[in-house]
């Protein structure tokens, strides 16, 4: 039972909101560290009502795929009522962590509930504007480790964020197809029909071009070359893993499963963390 109640608030998914820890590596204006995980805490649950939410709204069609056929709605181990239980306690650690952190946070989470529960209701279904809004969802994770609103100074890295995000989502549209076959793709997810070979690789090219021109606008202000480029290695391998793995798409946490992306990984966070702590030291 408790696993099913984890794979139902996507206790694995939680992982996604550790970009609210982002700013620390590029802002002033961010919380104390130990209200960071306050606000961790705060994004992950909402996040789970979503996903419950979208579960609920998606349980016939995620019948239809390989993968999310075994979430416990589709699949029947969790019943609605338990849902809801759920839901109704994940919404009151929101509202303390709210109380915690205050009005701006709380706007953050407010946009990012409603947002995804329309996307949810039908938003989804149309083409570009889909990528976009969760695309928009990740800045707001970011967003919420600011106390305040962020300026012109920080906006590139939103881009990196956006650019980044629009080329992860357009490899999961075509492995959705690979993984499904077209028939069943279009009937899991009816947008899948706009998202073609050539539409891909188009809005792939204006993700890349986003996170070039932001990198651009970073190295002009004074970011180090060699954060430039172990972060550009690092998209680059998850794109190439991500093509010869369809799978990974669905389950993103499976990247840690490839040693050489798990060691640019950690090549990278090393050096942002050290360089940050100098910084600060000195």
């Amino acid at each position: 039972m408790i696993n099913n109640y984890s794979k139902l608030i996507r206790l694995e998914q939680w992982y996604k909101n550790i970009i609210v820890f982002a700013p620390l590596l590029f802002s002033s204006d961010t919380y104390p560290i130990h209200m960071m995980f306050v606000a961790f805490l705060g994004f992950s649950c909402v996040s789970s009502v979503t996903y419950i939410f979208n579960d609920w709204m998606d349980r016939e069609k995620d019948r239809l795929h390989p993968i999310k056929k075994e979430r416990p709605l589709a699949s029947g181990k969790i019943r609605p009522k338990q849902a809801t239980v759920a839901a109704g306690t994940l919404l009151l650690i929101v509202l303390c962590t709210v109380a915690l952190l205050g009005t701006f946070y709380g706007s953050i989470l407010l946009a990012y509930f409603v947002i995804t529960n329309l996307y949810s209701l039908g938003l989804k279904n149309i083409p570009l504007l889909d990528i976009m809004i969760i695309g928009g969802n990740f800045a707001m994770r970011m967003m919420a480790g600011l106390q305040s609103f962020p300026d012109m100074s920080t906006l590139p890295y939103f881009g990196l964020l956006l650019g980044a995000i629009v080329i992860f989502l357009t490899h999961k549209r075509s492995n959705d197809i690979k993984l499904l076959g077209k028939e069943k793709a279009l009937k899991h997810k009816p947008v899948l029909k706009y998202y073609t070979h050539r539409n891909n690789y188009f809005f792939r090219a204006v993700g890349y071009f986003v996170v070039i021109l932001s990198f651009f606008v970073l190295w002009q202000n004074g970011l180090m070359i060699y954060k430039v480029i172990g972060l550009i290695i690092q998209l680059l391998a998850t794109s190439f893993i991500m093509s010869e793995n369809p799978e990974y798409t669905s389950k993103p946490q499976w990247l840690l499963r490839s040693k050489i992306w798990v060691g640019i990984l950690v090549g990278n966070v090393g050096l942002w963390v050290a360089i940050w702590y100098l910084d600060n030291l000195m």
